[in-house]
C-alpha cells in the first residue's frame, strides 16, 4: 500500500495503535543536506505493510507518536540513521527497540550481516536490489521502487522471530540489550557544535592551532545546520585544518586562501573573525589533542588475546567486534580498564583472557586443531 494523503494515514494509525509490534524502516537521502531528508517510510504490522510518502506534506504527527510510544516494539535493520530521522523530527527517541542486524550479531551471523543476507538465510528468499541506488526525492515513484522498498519490512517479522527463538535460547537477550542501550542514548544524536572539531579526521590536526580550529568548526556546524547543507559544502575539513595552521590575517589573504573558492566579502570577515576569536582564546582554555600512549603493549601480548578473542567468539558464535577491538586488547594487555572488564562482555571473555595474562589457560595444538587448555589439564 502506497499512503500520500491524510486520510489514508488515519487508516493506518488506527490499525498500528492495536498492534504490538511495528516493523519499520526509511528512505532518505543526505547527499546534499546536513540532516538526513526524509522520502519514505515503511511500515509493517500482522500481514499489513505501507509506504507513506512525507514528501506529500502529510501530518506525520500521530504516526510519530505510535513510533515512540513505550507501548509499542519497534522493528528494524541497522537502524541508527532511522532512529536519528526519528528524534530530528521529534526529539524523542522509541522506548523498546529490537535490530535485527545487531540480534544477528549475539546469535553468530557475523560482522555486520545485512538485511539482504538474512533474508536469504532466515526465509530462504532473494531481494532484488536493482533499485538501491533509487533517488527516493524524485517523484512520482514507479510500483518496482515501492515493491522494493516494502521489501525492507515484508521479510522483518520472520527474522525477528527467529532471532528472538535464537535469543531465547541461547539466553542471551541481556547481551542485545546491552548493545541496544547506546542506540537509545539521546546523546548519539544530539549534534553539539562546540565538539564539531573532534570529529575532523587529517594530519596536520596536530599542527593546528586547536582553539582556532575549535572555532571555525564550531562557525561551520551552525553554517551547515542554518543552511541545512553538509559541512564539506561550507568548508572542507583540510580547508579548515590549513587556516587553523596558517591563521590568515586579512581579508584579502582569506580570499586568496586556496581551496576557499568565491567567498564573499560578509564571509571572508567572519571567517578572519572567528580565526581572531580562536587566537584570542587562553591556552588553558584551548582544547588538547589526547596524548599519546606513553607505553605500548608486546605485540606478541596483543597477537595472543587476538588468538583468544577469535578462538571465543568462533566457539560462542558471536561476532568478535561486539566483544573487543585492537584498542580495547592494547587497554587490558597495559593493566587498564577495557569494554570487555565487565558485563557479559567479561563472562564470555575478559575472565579467559585474564587467565591468558596469568598463565592458567594456555594454546595446544591437537591433531591439527588448535585448543585452549586450562593449566591442571596440563599436568596429567
Amino acid at each position: 500500500m502506497y499512503i500520500d494523503s491524510d486520510e489514508e494515514l488515519q487508516k493506518l494509525c488506527a490499525g498500528l495503535r492495536k498492534a504490538k509490534v511495528i516493523y519499520f524502516d526509511t528512505e532518505f537521502m543526505r547527499e546534499r543536506s546536513f540532516y538526513p531528508k526524509l522520502c519514505l517510510i515503511q511500515v509493517g504490522y500482522g500481514k499489513h505493510q505501507a509506504a507513506i510518502d512525507p514528501l506529500a506534506k502529510l501530518d506525520l504527527k500521530p504516526l510519530l507518536k505510535i513510533l515512540t510510544s513505550a507501548t509499542k516494539l519497534l522493528v528494524f535493520h541497522s537502524g541508527r540513521q532511522d532512529l536519528e530521522i526519528i528524534y530530528n523530527l521529534t526529539g524523542k527517541l522509541p522506548k523498546n527497540i529490537f535490530d535485527t542486524q545487531l540480534a544477528a550479531m549475539v546469535c553468530g551471523f557475523g560482522e555486520q550481516v545485512s538485511y539482504m543476507q538474512l533474508v536469504e538465510q532466515i526465509c530462504g528468499e532473494k531481494i532484488d536490489k536493482s533499485q538501491r541506488f533509487t533517488d527516493w526525492s524524485k517523484r512520482p515513484l514507479l510500483k518496482k521502487q515501492i515493491d522494493y522498498a516494502l521489501a525492507d519490512v515484508v521479510y522483518l517479522p520472520k527474522i525477528h522471530d527467529s532471532l528472538a527463538g535464537a535469543l531465547k535460547t541461547q539466553k542471551r537477550g541481556k547481551w542485545l540489550n546491552a548493545e541496544e542501550e547506546a542506540l537509545l542514548d539521546i546523546k548519539t544524536y544530539k549534534e553539539n557544535p562546540k565538539d564539531a572539531w573532534t570529529k575532523i579526521k587529517h594530519k596536520g590536526k596536530k599542527h593546528a592551532d586547536l582553539g582556532v580550529l575549535q572555532a571555525l568548526a564550531e562557525w561551520r556546524e551552525k553554517e551547515a545546520i542554518r543552511k541545512d547543507k553538509p559541512r564539506g559544502f561550507i568548508i572542507k575539513n583540510e580547508i579548515l585544518v590549513e587556516l587553523a595552521i596558517q591563521r590568515p590575517k586579512t581579508e584579502k589573504a582569506i580570499q586568496n586562501f586556496r581551496g576557499l573558492g568565491n567567498v564573499s566579502r560578509e564571509t571572508s570577515a567572519k571567517i578572519l573573525a572567528v580565526i581572531q576569536q580562536g587566537c584570542d582564546l587562553p591556552d588553558s582554555k584551548k582544547p588538547k589533542l589526547k596524548p599519546r600512549p606513553t607505553r605500548k603493549a608486546d605485540s606478541g601480548v596483543i597477537d595472543m588475546l587476538k588468538l583468544l578473542l577469535k578462538k571465543t567468539c568462533e566457539k560462542e558464535k558471536i561476532a568478535p567486534r561486539l566483544i573487543a577491538d585492537s584498542s580495547d586488547l592494547e587497554k587490558f594487555a597495559l593493566g587498564e580498564e577495557a569494554i570487555f572488564s565487565k558485563g557479559w562482555r567479561y563472562e564470555t571473555f575478559g575472565k579467559k583472557a585474564e587467565q591468558l595474562l596469568r598463565g592458567e589457560i594456555f594454546f595446544k595444538i591437537s591433531n591439527g586443531q588448535l585448543k585452549i587448555t586450562r593449566k591442571k589439564q596440563a599436568a596429567k
